[in-house]
């Protein structure tokens, strides 16, 4: 297999020389008559020489075709006329002592024939001395130093093409190991430059989601751990035949808390995994969003009297387009939470309000409230500012709320101070079909 920098290598390389060998071919076939006139300028300046030369001195023409040869031009008498092959109209010319000019296009040379004494004289490029054979070969120099430069620039250029690409290479088989914590360093804002920081924004998200995933196992191995040891350890005692009636029953309960406290905990991964994977509301419908506040204040009716917790309650009439069903559990999470954290004979407060295109519910208790860490932290799955688990619970329940809040395309954060209480902020747009 061709590596990355011998096919750029290749490439240059085949494009420098198929356009330098074009180049030279347009250059050396296509009509140009300056060379002509050129050549027979100079010819012409020969015959003038030649003529002045038979007319002031008393050299005969070998002499005078010796002294007018130079090493551009071969000044010679013709043996014989028709070795040239005139036409009779050239012929006649000659004798009228006129000076022919005989242009052979075949082989790129001109020639210029004049006749002095019944003898004829030709004036050609010197057969080695030929201009075209000189611009040739320093065009073919030229051609093979432009070539040998260029080639040894685009290697140049295709190591510092390719080298970013080599470490991304690497890089990538680092990644596919499983090392995340690769980072490649990147200058400039080229192509492979964006690529490159690209490659690293997505190992950084990697190494998060690594994280998330390998603490979302270790916090649901923990959360199944602990009741499914609790379970079998009250299951062992029950084994026992003198047992206490009245133990027997209060490890008979702790067991089906237990599992009560499984089966919630089951259901809430499988909504989390569901909610997690969905984009936008499934179904939506016109319901009215005060009356659905107050019908999951009653459902939780039970908890709340077990601890005379009263309600302020001040709810705006408004109707809302969503997911019923789905806003259901977030006012569930979020009271349950309020509940579960105030006082006996405290005051929860609900308020339910517009404010142009966005609905705003407030939720607030007089409860134990929570520090900036925990407050940091809250919507994350399986957190839980209660160590101990005194309070019940899994850590599931706001990181369910705010991915509803998230598919509604609304927000939620809190606002809490310990022992001054806790208030959830939910801030909905109103979208209508």
């Amino acid at each position: 297999m061709i590596k990355l920098r011998m096919k750029l290598i290749l490439f240059f390389v085949s494009l420098m020389f198929i356009s330098s060998v074009l180049s030279f071919v347009i250059f050396a076939f296509l009509p140009d008559d300056s060379l002509g006139q050129e050549l027979r300028q100079n010819q012409q300046e020969i015959v003038i020489s030649i003529l002045e030369l038979e007319q002031k001195t008393n050299l005969n023409i070998e002499e005078i075709t010796d002294m007018a040869s130079n090493f551009m031009y071969d000044v010679s008498i013709i043996d014989s006329i028709d070795s040239l092959q005139m036409t009779n109209d050239e012929m006649n010319r000659l004798k009228n002592q006129e000076t022919v000019i005989i242009s052979d296009q075949r082989r790129n040379q001109i020639t210029s024939v004049l006749m002095i004494d019944d003898t004829y004289i030709e004036i050609s490029p010197h057969p080695d001395n030929n201009i075209f054979r000189i611009i040739a070969s320093r065009v073919r120099i030229s051609l093979i130093s432009y070539i040998v430069i260029g080639s040894f620039l685009v290697i140049l250029l295709a190591k510092s093409v390719v080298k970013p690409i080599l470490k991304l290479t690497a890089a990538t088989q680092e990644v596919a190991k499983g090392n995340f914590d690769v980072e490649i360093a990147s200058k400039g804002n080229d192509e492979i430059a964006q690529m490159i920081q690209n490659f690293n924004k997505m190992t950084k998200e990697l190494k998060s989601i690594e994280y998330l995933r390998k603490d979302f196992i270790n916090s649901v191995s923990h959360e199944f751990k602990t009741p499914i040891a609790s379970i079998q350890g009250f299951a062992k005692l029950l084994q026992n035949d003198n047992l206490p009636e009245n133990e027997r029953h209060e490890y008979t309960q702790i067991i089906i808390e237990e599992t009560s406290r499984l089966t919630k905990l089951s259901s809430n991964i499988l909504n989390l995994s569901k909610l997690e994977n969905q984009e936008i509301m499934g179904k939506k419908i016109d319901f009215s969003l005060d009356e659905q506040i107050r019908r999951t204040i009653l459902l939780l009716e039970y908890e709340w009297s077990k601890k005379n917790i009263e309600f302020d309650i001040d709810l705006e009439n408004i109707k809302y387009q969503g997911d019923e069903e789905l806003l259901q559990q977030v006012w569930i999470n979020i009271l349950s939470n309020a509940i579960k954290f105030s006082d006996e004979e405290s005051i929860i407060t609900v308020k339910l309000y517009q404010m142009g295109p966005i609905v705003k519910i407030k939720i607030s208790d007089t409860g134990i409230g929570m520090s900036e860490e925990i407050q940091q932290r809250i919507f994350e799955k399986f957190y839980q500012g209660d160590k101990a688990h005194s309070l019940g619970g899994n850590g599931l329940g706001l990181s369910i709320a705010k991915r509803i809040i998230d598919i509604c395309g609304g927000i939620i954060y809190v606002e809490s101070k310990i022992d001054h209480g806790t208030t959830f902020n939910i801030e909905l747009p109103i979208v209508n079909d």
